[in-house]
C-alpha cells in the first residue's frame, strides 16, 4: 500500500495500536474484543466505537451495559468519558448526567430523566441497563448495544434482560450498519470462575471478508486524507474525483459490513509501544499466579480445574442481586460520591454484623449478615489493608463503608494469631498499640472509638485443625436439607474472595487434609487479594466460628495434626 503525506497542521496525531486500528477500520455491526490488560479496551476501543455509532444515528437511543450498574457508574464510564474530555467539548458536543444544552438536536425517545444518560449534539443519547435490573430496560427503544466486562454477566441474564432493549425503528435508523448491532468488550475469561459464553461469536466471523473490508476502510481513509489537502488546495479535478471515489465505495463497504462479526483476541502485547516492555517483564516478575498471568496478560484461556480446599463451593453459592438503588439513581452519572453499604441489597441497617478477621502485614475482613427468617447467612463485603495500613486505617475503611449502619454492633471471629502477644511480623512494623495487646484487641479498640461494639467471639479459641475445617466447608457448601442457614456470597462485593477461594488449594502430607498457603508467601501483597488464601482465611475463621455447631461433636474437638493459624 502506498503511504502519503500531507500537511500536518490538518490533522490530530493519535498513536493507536494494531489491534486499535484492525477494530476501526473492520468496524461491523457485532464487534467483540477479548483484550489483555492495558490493552486501551474502554477508552481505545469502546468509546471510539461508540462515537462512530452515534454519529452515524443521529437521535438514536443507544445502550450501555454491564453485569450491575453500579459497575457503569463506578468502573465504565470514568474511561469512557476519558476519551470525551480529550477529544471534545462538554455542553457543546457531549453532556453527561443532565439535560443537554438548548442547541442539541432532540432524541426521537422522550427522555424523563437525564441524570443516567450521555448526550450528544446530534440527539443521540446514551441509557444504562444492567443484568442485575431488569427494570432498567423498560421502555428502552435501542439500535446499539455496547457492553463492558461480558465475562462477568451470565448468558441467560444477558438474552433475557438485556438483549430486549435492541428494539429501535428500523425506517429512522435501518441506514447505518451499526442498527441492531452490539459491541462486547471484555477480558479473557477463566473458564474455571467466569462466564465464557459469549466467546462463541468467535465462530460467526468470516475471516477473509473480515480481511477485505479493513483493506477497503483504508483505502477509503488514504483518499478521504488526500480530500483534505486537495480542497485546502482548491483543485476541483482532484476533490471531485476522490469525493466520488469516497462516496462510491463508503457506500459498498457499509453493506459489506451489515450483519457481520469481528472477534478479536489479543494480549497485552498488543499495546506494547504505549505500554513499555518494562511493563510487561513487571508483570510476569509480579504475577506469580499462571492463571492470573495467563488471562490478563496474554490472553491465553486456562481451564484446568484445580483440587480446591472449598472443594463444592460453585456458582450456586453467590448472589449477584447486589444493590438497593435507590441512592445511586438519585445521583447524577458525573458525580464521585463513595460507594458505602446503603446500597447494599442484603445490609439491614438495623441488625449487627458478623466478621471474619485475618490479621498480619495483610490484614483481611469478610463481612456477613444472617436473616433468620429466610435461614440465610450472607457474606456482603470483604475489606483488606496492606502494610504499612494497620489497625487504625482498617478500622477507618470499615467505618467508612458501614457510614449509615444503624447498629454498630460487630462480632468478631479470627485465627489464634489475632490472641498472640507481639507476633513476630511486628518486630519489622511501628505499631499504633501497645506491644502487649493482641490484634484483635488493637482492631477492637480502634473500632471502639469510631462508635462501634466489638464482641471478641475467639478469646481463648482452641487449635482448630485444617481437617475440621475442611470438613466443616465441605458439610456447609454440600447438601442443605435445612437444618442450617445457607451460605451465600455477594460475587460483586466479595469478589476478592471468591477469586481466592478458587486460588486455595488442597494439599495432603502424609495423609493429612492441609490448605496450601504458599501464596502467601509467593505472591507480592498487591496481588494477594484476589490470588492467595488471605481472604478465604478470614471466612473460614467467620463459617467455624457461626457453624461449627452443625458439626458432629468429635469433629469439633480438638486432635493431632496440622492446625489453621
Amino acid at each position: 500500500m502506498k503511504i502519503y503525506k500531507y500537511a500536518e497542521d490538518l490533522f490530530v496525531k493519535t498513536y493507536l495500536s494494531v489491534v486499535q486500528i484492525l477494530v476501526k477500520l473492520a468496524d461491523p455491526t457485532f464487534l467483540f474484543a477479548e483484550l489483555g490488560r492495558g490493552s486501551g479496551k474502554t477508552t481505545h476501543i469502546l468509546a471510539p466505537r461508540l462515537d462512530r455509532i452515534q454519529n452515524d444515528m443521529s437521535g438514536a437511543v443507544l445502550v450501555l451495559g454491564a453485569s450491575t450498574y453500579k459497575s457503569i457508574l463506578d468502573n465504565i464510564l470514568p474511561g469512557l468519558m476519558e476519551y470525551f474530555y480529550e477529544n471534545y467539548e462538554r455542553g457543546v458536543y457531549f453532556e453527561i448526567g443532565k439535560e443537554p444544552p438548548k442547541h442539541f438536536a432532540k432524541c426521537n425517545t422522550f427522555i424523563d430523566n437525564w441524570k443516567h444518560t450521555i448526550t450528544f449534539v446530534n440527539g443521540c443519547v446514551v441509557q444504562f441497563v444492567s443484568a442485575d435490573r431488569p427494570e432498567s430496560m423498560l421502555g428502552k427503544n435501542a439500535a446499539h448495544l455496547l457492553v463492558d466486562e461480558l465475562l462477568r454477566i451470565p448468558e441467560d441474564k444477558f438474552t433475557e434482560r438485556i438483549i430486549p432493549a435492541l428494539r429501535a425503528d428500523r425506517a429512522k435508523f435501518g441506514h447505518s450498519h451499526y442498527f441492531m448491532g452490539i459491541t462486547g468488550i471484555s477480558s479473557t475469561p477463566n473458564f474455571e470462575t467466569d462466564e465464557d459464553w459469549w466467546t462463541k461469536y468467535e465462530q460467526n466471523m468470516d475471516v477473509e471478508l473480515m480481511e477485505s473490508i479493513q483493506e477497503i476502510a483504508y483505502e477509503i481513509d488514504l483518499r478521504a486524507s488526500e480530500l483534505v489537502n486537495a480542497k485546502n488546495e482548491f483543485n476541483t479535478d482532484k476533490t471531485k474525483k476522490l469525493e466520488a471515489f469516497i462516496e462510491r465505495w463508503s457506500k459498498r463497504l457499509s453493506e459489506l459490513r451489515r450483519g457481520q462479526t469481528l472477534y478479536i483476541r489479543a494480549s497485552s502485547f498488543s499495546n506494547l509501544k504505549i505500554l513499555g516492555i518494562d511493563y510487561i517483564e513487571n508483570q510476569i516478575k509480579s504475577i506469580k499466579d499462571e492463571d492470573k498471568l495467563n488471562t490478563s496478560i496474554f490472553s491465553v484461556r486456562k481451564s484446568k480445574v484445580k483440587e480446591r480446599f472449598f472443594g463444592k463451593f460453585g456458582k450456586q453459592h453467590t448472589f449477584s442481586d447486589s444493590y438497593e438503588y435507590k441512592y445511586m439513581d438519585a445521583r447524577s452519572a458525573d458525580s464521585q460520591e463513595t460507594h458505602n453499604s446503603r446500597n447494599l441489597k442484603y445490609c439491614d441497617p438495623m441488625q449487627p454484623i458478623y466478621a471474619g478477621y485475618d490479621p498480619g502485614p495483610f490484614s483481611s475482613l469478610v463481612f456477613a449478615q444472617r436473616n433468620k427468617r429466610e435461614k440465610k447467612f450472607r457474606l456482603i463485603k470483604n475489606i483488606w489493608a496492606i502494610h504499612p495500613e494497620q489497625h487504625e486505617e482498617l478500622a477507618d475503611k470499615i467505618d467508612s463503608f458501614f457510614k449509615h449502619h444503624r447498629r454498630k454492633q460487630l462480632f468478631l471471629h479470627y485465627d489464634r494469631a489475632a490472641n498472640q502477644r507481639d507476633p513476630k511480623y511486628r518486630d519489622f512494623y511501628p505499631l499504633t498499640g501497645d506491644l502487649s495487646d493482641t490484634d484483635a484487641i488493637l482492631l477492637k479498640t480502634a473500632l471502639t472509638k469510631r462508635g462501634w461494639n466489638v464482641t471478641l467471639m475467639s478469646m481463648n479459641a482452641p487449635v482448630i485443625y485444617y481437617s475440621q475445617h475442611y470438613r466443616l466447608l465441605s458439610k456447609l457448601f454440600g447438601h442443605n436439607d435445612g437444618s442450617w442457614d445457607e451460605v451465600l456470597v455477594d460475587e460483586n462485593e466479595c469478589d476478592a474472595l471468591i477469586s481466592g477461594i478458587y486460588h486455595s488449594p488442597l494439599k495432603r502430607t502424609s495423609g493429612k487434609i492441609e490448605l496450601d498457603k504458599s501464596s502467601e508467601k509467593e505472591l507480592e501483597y498487591k496481588d494477594q487479594p484476589f490470588y492467595s488464601t488471605q481472604i478465604p482465611s478470614a471466612l473460614m475463621y467467620l463459617l467455624w466460628g457461626e457453624f461449627k455447631g452443625i458439626l458432629p461433636e468429635s469433629d469439633r474437638m480438638g486432635h493431632s495434626g496440622t492446625y489453621f493459624g
